[in-house]
């Protein structure tokens, strides 16, 4: 995701084309964040639409209504994606046309130094995306064991020496703990060996802080259960776009994509993930790992 201030929804024209936004259609946007992508969803679906907006972040979703009002067509919802199913209950639609993630972290989170998500902004271990969350990226870095660390460094951020940093970190915090993004990103990068380092183009905290993110907010437990359930709610003819920006994300939806192709329940237009042109990755930096894919539900026997 990009940032609210001169926001750049990333891969914009891809997601239209595979979505297919019209008018009078229900789509679901879960991680609706800096609302890029939302802007041009909602101007395709009206008149007769309904844009279904949810974010963990209450202060994107304040922006959002400032942004949107509160017409009929759009709605709002302080939530996990992965919640989505409650979410339509509660307004008691039973299918929609179309949902979007747009998955991993915002610009105006990374910017701001009180959340914690960045180790060259100064500030607290947080990097909860829902503040009312009970996990904080401290209790992480402080309480859980080198072996535990160590298992999410790897499988979060293919972090290459993931022991040799936790063993680091838990030796620094048992002289005093560690409370704030500088004092780990310098953990971690005097763990690490020094001609390695220089040979890096990213700062060996990096992959560090990715995974300590991705564990605070519980991001493939929250994706793995959106995909289990997502094409129960699909309409016939309804489509998933998921845009990953890891490898272990795009993982995670190519399995569960393959599998529901496997059973008959969707098809897939596009077997390989679609990346951004290098236009946009010039104009917009943050775009260059975007990976998107696409399911299309069919019609179950019977179904029209």
């Amino acid at each position: 995701m990009g940032t609210q201030a001169g926001h750049v929804p990333v891969m914009l024209d891809e997601v239209i084309e595979h979505l297919v936004p019209r008018p009078g259609r229900i789509i679901l946007d879960g991680t609706a964040g800096g609302g890029g992508h939302a802007a041009a969803l909602l101007d395709r679906i009206r008149p007769g639409g309904l844009l279904v907006l949810l974010d963990r972040d209450a202060g994107a979703l304040e922006r959002l209504i400032a942004r949107f009002g509160r017409s009929g067509d759009v709605r709002y919802f302080h939530a996990n994606f992965c919640d989505f199913d409650q979410v339509l209950s509660e307004i008691e639609q039973e299918h929609i046309d179309g949902a979007i993630l747009d998955l991993g972290i915002s610009g105006e989170q990374l910017a701001d130094a009180g959340r914690g998500f960045s180790f060259d902004r100064p500030g607290v271990l947080d990097m909860r995306y829902d503040r009312s969350g009970p996990l904080t990226a401290a209790d992480i870095v402080n309480r859980w064991s080198a072996d535990r660390l160590a298992s999410i460094f790897r499988d979060y951020g293919d972090q290459p020496f993931s022991r040799r940093i936790a063993r680091a970190i838990t030796e620094a915090r048992r002289r005093r703990p560690i409370r704030r993004t500088d004092e780990l990103a310098e953990t971690v990068a005097a763990a690490v060996p020094a001609a390695w380092r220089r040979k890096q183009k990213i700062h060996p905290a990096t992959r560090v802080f990715q995974s300590i993110r991705i564990a605070v907010n519980d991001e493939y437990g929250s994706l793995t259960t959106f995909l289990n359930k997502i094409f129960d709610y699909i309409r016939p003819g309804g489509r998933v776009v998921v845009i990953a920006f890891h490898s272990g994300e795009d993982r995670l939806v190519k399995t569960h994509f393959r599998e529901a192709a496997r059973r008959g329940l969707v098809a897939l237009p596009v077997t390989t993930p679609i990346t951004p042109a290098a236009r946009e990755v010039k104009a917009n930096p943050c775009a260059r790992s975007a990976r998107l894919r696409v399911a299309v539900r069919l019609a179950a026997a019977g179904q029209a």
